[in-house]
Parts: C-alpha cells; structure tokens; sequence
C-alpha cells in the first residue's frame, strides 16, 4: 500500500513539474503525417551538432507561407526535440501550381507531410537546403497547448497564389 501511494505521489510530481515547465509559453503549431501538432520553439541552439536530430522543414523561410512541418513526433522513432532546420523552396521552373497539381500539397495548405516535400524533391518540384541551423522545438500535447498561461503564435503568413514560387 505505502508503495501505491509512493507511486502516485511521483507520478502526479512529475505531471505538476512538466506542466510547470511549459507554463506561460508561446506554442507553435506545425504539421506531421496530415495532422497539426504542437510545439515550444525556444529557438536556435548554439554548442549542438546534428547529431540525433530530426528534420524540421521551413516553407520558403520560417513560418513565411504556412506552419511549419515536422518528420516524427513522440513515439516515432528518431523523434528528438533538437530541429535540423531543412528550408524547402520551389525548384527553377516550377510554381505552386505545379506543387498543387502533383497531388502532394496538403488538406487547405501547401505541405502538412514530410513524406510529401520528400517527394516533391524526388520529382524535381522543390529544392532542400541545409543551413545547419538546429533549433529546440519540444512537442507537446494539444491539452498542454490549450493550457492557461499559455499564447499561441499568430498564424499570419503571405498569401501564395498558383504562379507562385518561393
């Protein structure tokens, strides 16, 4: 019984104490595999090698025309909070319109998967860059994101229209 209660007396510490460390944040939202997810981002990491990184994918910068998207998430493998920033732009010769009509772009946005701008660059319709920039970007839940104290950052991005690039 005094293990029990032992138990339960860690468990509901290390609830408190991680909800505590996320309190009053700006949360992010972003994509992975078509849905939204959400995540801390606490920027550039400076004394960091890729090492043990997962990809983040900027669209034409930084949350510039859309939220960013994400290759894994808690419970992947590979998923780690440390970003390896990968800036996707739209290859030489070819526009949104070409991305739209590929059947790769996302349910009302450009891109909400990582395997889809993967083979947006295997066809030849975007280029990946590597800055070799890793930021910290915790996911969290959408309960964690929906906390008090917490602001979401605004989703104002420029407008992409069919004879677009990036």
């Amino acid at each position: 019984m005094k293990k029990n209660y032992l138990t339960t007396i860690a468990v509901l510490t290390l609830t408190l104490a991680s909800s505590w460390a996320h309190a009053g944040k700006l949360i992010t939202n972003g994509f992975f595999a078509g849905k939204e997810i959400y995540y801390i981002n606490q920027g550039m990491e400076k004394r960091t090698d890729r090492m043990n990184t997962s990809d983040i994918y900027l669209i034409g910068g930084d949350r510039r025309y859309q939220s960013n998207v994400v290759a894994t998430v808690p419970g992947v493998p590979g998923y780690s909070p440390h970003w390896d920033v990968v800036v996707v732009n739209t290859a030489p010769g070819y526009t949104v319109s070409d991305i739209m009509n590929s059947g790769l772009a996302g349910n009302g946005v450009l891109f909400d998967s990582a395997v889809n701008i993967l083979e947006a660059a295997r066809r030849g319709l975007v280029t990946l860059t590597e800055p070799g920039i890793v930021v910290l970007c915790p996911i969290v839940s959408a309960a964690t994101a929906d906390a008090n104290g917490h602001t979401e950052e605004p989703e104002t991005f420029r407008p992409l229209t069919p004879s677009s690039t990036f």
